[in-house]
C-alpha cells in the first residue's frame, strides 16, 4: 500500500490529469479537422478523422481520456469498505471498463463509411456501443452517489444531465446512423458532455474517494 504522502501525490496528479486530459482531447480535434479540409467536421465522426491522416492525434487525445478514467477510477476503488460507499467502487469498476474501452477505439480503426465492415470495424463499433452504455450507467451511479452528499449536489445534476443527453442522442443516431448528415456534430455535442463530466465530476469523486481512505 502506498504511503499516505504519496497517495496524496497521485491524487493531486489524477485532478490534474482530469484538467489536461479532455482540454488536449479538444485540441486534438481541432487540429486533425484542420488538417482535413476534405472532410467535414459535421458529417465526419472523431473515429472518421482516427482512421484518416493526421489520426494519431485523435488516437493520442483518446489515450489520454483514458488515462484520466484510469486515474479516477485508482482512487474510487481504494476506498474503505463502507457499505454506504460502494456506490464509489462501482463507479471505480466501471470506469476501468469505459477506459479499457477507449484503449481499444484508438487501437481498432472504425470502418470507412460505404466499405463492407470489416474485423477493426466490427471491433470498433462493438466497443464503441459499450463504452457509451458503460459510461452512461457510470453517471446514473454517481449522480445517486454524490445527490445525497453535501456540496456535491450540482455535480450529480451534471452527472444527470450528462446520462440524458447522451441517451438522447445515441438514439437518434442509431436510428438515423444511414441518413444523418450531422453525425460528426452530434457525436462532439455527446463527447462534449463527457468530456466536461470528467472535468467537473472527475475531481469531486477523487476528492471524495481520498476523504474515504
Amino acid at each position: 500500500m502506498a504511503s499516505p504522502r504519496l497517495s496524496a501525490v497521485f491524487s493531486k496528479l489524477a485532478v490534474l490529469l482530469c484538467f489536461i486530459s479532455p482540454a488536449i482531447m479538444v485540441i486534438a480535434d481541432i487540429l486533425t479537422i484542420s488538417l482535413n479540409r476534405s472532410a467535414d467536421p459535421l458529417e465526419q465522426s472523431i473515429s472518421g478523422y482516427a482512421a484518416g491522416p493526421y489520426g494519431w492525434l485523435e488516437k493520442l487525445g483518446m489515450v489520454l481520456i483514458a488515462v484520466s478514467f484510469f486515474a479516477i477510477a485508482e482512487n474510487a476503488l481504494v476506498t474503505n469498505n463502507n457499505k454506504e460507499l460502494q456506490g464509489l467502487k462501482l463507479v471505480g469498476g466501471l470506469l476501468v471498463i469505459v477506459g479499457i474501452g477507449f484503449l481499444m477505439l484508438s487501437i481498432f480503426n472504425t470502418n470507412v463509411f460505404g466499405t463492407l465492415m470489416s474485423f477493426h470495424g466490427l471491433i470498433h463499433q462493438f466497443t464503441s456501443a459499450s463504452v457509451s452504455i458503460v459510461f452512461y450507467i457510470t453517471c446514473l451511479v454517481a449522480m445517486n452517489l454524490m445527490i445525497k452528499k453535501a456540496g456535491l449536489k450540482y455535480y450529480a445534476v451534471y452527472s444527470g444531465l450528462t446520462f440524458l443527453v447522451g441517451l438522447v442522442v445515441l438514439i437518434v443516431l442509431v436510428f438515423e446512423i444511414h441518413h444523418n448528415n450531422y453525425m460528426g456534430l452530434m457525436e462532439r455535442m455527446i463527447a462534449g458532455f463527457n468530456l466536461v463530466w470528467i472535468v467537473l465530476v472527475g475531481p469531486q469523486l477523487i476528492k471524495l474517494a481520498r476523504s474515504l481512505q
